[in-house]
């Protein structure tokens, strides 16, 4: 299987940035998110986990 485009995007920010906006999300809202709040974390992940693959290394 080829790697398609999206595999080789570059975050637009650190996994330390992403990082700090998940853990001020659970403290601006005292570890219970709203579901705006849920929404929001999801997004989050999603944009940590694409920071992640962009970090990883292929084998040669």
């Amino acid at each position: 299987m080829s790697p398609t485009s999206d595999d080789h995007l570059v975050p637009e920010r650190s996994l330390a940035e992403i990082n700090a906006a998940i853990r001020c999300l659970f403290a601006r809202a005292e570890g219970r998110l709203s579901d705006a709040e849920r929404i929001r974390h999801a997004a989050l992940l999603g944009e940590w986990a694409s920071a992640i693959r962009a970090s990883v290394v292929p084998a040669a």
